[in-house]
């Protein structure tokens, strides 16, 4: 469930899995990530979206919509992985982003990605230390033998941090599902307003999001590694029962997933809680602005419905949220 966790709340692991697959001693994926996202927008199935459709016909759920005064607002809830069978989505939520003047992702993926000697920077341990010296004799041991049974030796992650090692066994894990995070919802809709010429705010920023996975605490670090650990057996269908879930909507599941992770305070109130407050305050300064444009926000679902979520901080802030689809 702690790969659940990740794929909900973090876009950010679409570049550290890529970052993780340059590597040397790391292991080699198929295609890159503009030439997937670019195929699957290709493909024939993806067209123009008939308006008068009716919601309900197509893939994805979790729409929601703010007004202003003037100002509209859509909302999308989205899973950090998807392959081709996910699109076109459902015409309720094409209809919402071919509306929008602007979209807002987390950031994007597409144009702020940081070089890979900064990623590896955020990535490395500060001073000598090695894996080794901070993670129990028995948790180390347990990390070989995933890292040998995927052909990697595990010398090759020895400088790394915990949380930077944790990514490597969700790479292997979407290397072995049916899903990957080329083609991401989140990378789509960057595509497709790429390719429109929509404009493109970002609600936050890739080093944030490093800042926050490498500034954990080593307790926590190790312990989120311990769990997936402990999970990586199930974890690659534990990932597609994820994306069923998104595409049909399942909303209970998604929000439960955090609850499931048993991870502790501190990471929740970095993953979700702050950010969402941010995030919130973000899209408040927008809507009073009420300069009659129409916005397409896009994050992972999560941030859309585990408190304190972003539409329940903009709930305590007077709007009224409506549910779209």
């Amino acid at each position: 469930m702690k790969q659940i966790v990740l794929a909900l709340f973090i876009f950010l692991f679409a570049s550290v899995l890529g970052a993780c697959s340059t590597e040397d001693d790391a292991p080699e994926t198929e295609g890159t990530q503009d030439e997937s996202v670019t195929e699957a927008q290709d493909q024939d199935a993806i067209e123009e979206t008939d308006h008068n459709e009716e919601s309900g016909e197509g893939n994805g759920g979790f729409l929601w919509k703010v007004e202003s005064g003037d100002t509209e607002m859509y909302l999308q809830g989205t899973i950090h992985l998807g392959n081709d069978d996910f699109y076109p989505l459902d015409p309720a939520i094409e209809e919402a982003f071919d509306r929008a003047d602007v979209v807002l992702p987390e950031f994007n993926l597409l144009e702020e990605t940081p070089p890979q000697q900064e990623i590896m920077e955020y990535a490395t341990f500060e001073d000598d230390t090695t894996l080794d010296e901070v993670l129990p004799e028995e948790t180390y041991a347990e990390l070989e033998g995933i890292l040998e049974s995927n052909g990697m030796d595990v010398e090759a992650v020895n400088g790394y941090q915990p949380w930077f090692v944790e990514m490597t066994l969700l790479q292997f894990t979407i290397m072995s599902s049916d899903v990957n995070a080329q083609d991401a919802v989140d990378l789509y809709f960057l595509e497709k307003a790429t390719k429109e010429g929509k404009e493109i705010v970002s609600l936050e920023s890739a080093e944030e999001q490093y800042e926050m996975l490498s500034g954990y605490s080593m307790e926590t670090q190790i312990q989120t590694l311990e769990l997936a650990l402990d999970g990586y057996e199930n974890a690659a269908d534990e990932m597609e029962e994820l994306a069923d879930a998104w595409l049909e909507g399942e909303i209970e599941i998604l929000s439960d997933a955090d609850n499931e992770a048993e991870i502790n305070d501190e990471y929740m109130e970095e993953l979700n809680d702050k950010r969402n407050v941010d995030m919130a305050n973000r899209l408040d300064e927008i809507l009073q602005e009420d300069n009659g444009q129409i916005y397409f926000v896009f994050v992972g679902t999560a941030h859309l419905t585990v408190d304190p979520s972003i539409l329940t901080e903009l709930e305590d802030k007077g709007y009224e949220v409506e549910r779209v689809y």
